[in-house]
């Protein structure tokens, strides 16, 4: 009886913390019936519902500070609102709790500060963004995000200005240069306007960037080379949906937007790239030029990764990690339906070296472990794997500390 009471209490627990592990959706939206993306809101990922109005162009008067005084930032012919000139190109960076955005014809980093009551807006000038004539439609930003490295990435529209910046404290922007068409791709350049120019990027658990392209071609790449890789374009979609904005939901999975009409959300299958509705209902006005979230993309098509191979794994067990990434240097194992035994929790770097090793024993399903990590660890990805009592790997799968 006793033993029953207990795994109650822990099966609600996990259950409760399931219920908790969903975090929103950002999305750029304009008003009902208009297509001006000026408009900042949270979305419920499991849902799709609108949870918050994060900003309301029409509605709100808000002051933009200049990041590196902290005073009124001057303001612009097209609008003094932070979104000023419309936004296609947004990441949210749940570290900072900043919503990162370059508004399209403006050449300035902005970004929201969600970490106080009230909502503080800030702009940065670059001559790395001011060298780009943003009048020039190849030069507006429509692809952002935030890496599985902690940084901030945006690519140009033609796809010749790949530009990394800081979401700390100390802001700096640098442009790599340009996207490089892989030999496979053929006559789908990622260059070209009428496939490739427009939609979102997302960031991958393996380091790769992935650009959804409007036309919704699937490229991916690494920072540090700019080879972009052609995976293919995405199926079953509406002949009238273009992918404008993409986001990464708790479990993972590319979720898709359209700017244009009351188009559905689409949650995108990376290994076949067949699409399916996300939510069984989209709130009328809520299409959106772009999404973000804190998530990365698990199971791609391809892995060309340089970062960490994924294990391999006999007779797994059915184990789950939250939170993933981190920013506390907490997490938790959750040893969902695990044999009864004793267990090892290893911690390694991208080399392979082991950070952490504990040992723990699972009485039964749904039982915690929790683990705490040096709070030396620097930002990055790291691997956790979970040896059973014959020394075999029966869980793996990589962390993000940022």
């Amino acid at each position: 009886m006793k033993r029953n009471l207990l795994l109650s209490v822990l099966m609600l627990t996990v259950t409760a913390m399931q219920a908790q592990r969903s975090l929103p959706l950002y999305a750029v939206t304009s008003d009902e019936n208009n297509y001006q993306w000026l408009n900042l809101k949270m979305i419920d990922a499991g849902k799709g519902v609108v949870l918050k109005t994060i900003f309301d162009y029409n509605h709100q008067q808000v002051t933009v500070l200049n990041a590196e005084t902290n005073t009124v930032a001057a303001k612009r012919e097209e609008g003094d609102g932070p979104t000023g000139s419309m936004v296609a190109a947004a990441a949210y960076s749940r570290a900072q709790s900043k919503f990162f955005f370059i508004p399209m014809r403006i050449a300035e980093l902005r970004w929201a500060d969600l970490s106080k009551g009230t909502t503080a807006y800030y702009t940065f000038t670059s001559t790395v963004l001011s060298k780009l004539n943003m009048n020039d439609a190849a030069n507006h930003f429509t692809r952002m995000c935030i890496g599985a490295d902690g940084n901030g990435y945006a690519v140009t529209n033609d796809g010749n200005h790949v530009i990394q910046f800081s979401t700390g404290k100390q802001t700096k922007l640098v442009d790599l240069g340009n996207l490089v068409d892989a030999a496979a791709n053929k006559d789908i350049s990622i260059h070209t306007q009428c496939t490739s120019w427009g939609g979102d990027m997302v960031a991958g658990a393996d380091g790769n960037l992935y650009i959804i392209t409007q036309r919704s071609y699937i490229f991916q790449f690494l920072p540090k080379n700019r080879i972009a890789t052609l995976l293919g374009q995405i199926k079953e979609l509406p002949a009238t949906f273009t992918t404008n904005g993409a986001a990464v939901d708790e479990e993972g999975n590319l979720i898709i937007a359209c700017s244009n009409g009351n188009q559905p959300y689409f949650k995108v299958d990376m290994n076949t790239l067949a699409a399916k509705a996300a939510f069984t209902q989209t709130p009328a006005g809520m299409n959106a030029s772009d999404l973000a979230s804190q998530y990365l993309l698990r199971k791609p098509a391809e892995n060309n990764s340089s970062y960490l191979e994924r294990a391999t794994v006999a007779g797994r067990q059915k184990i789950s990690m939250y939170p993933n990434p981190i920013v506390d240097n907490r997490m938790q194992l959750i040893f969902d339906e695990a044999e009864k035994g004793e267990y090892t929790i290893q911690v390694m770097d991208i080399s392979g070296k082991v950070l952490l090793n504990k040992v723990v024993n699972i009485s039964g399903p749904g039982q915690l472990s929790a683990l705490e990590l040096n709070s030396t660890m620097s930002k990055g990805m790291y691997m956790v794997k979970v040896l059973n009592h014959d020394l075999k790997t029966v869980f793996a799968d990589k962390l993000m500390v940022q």
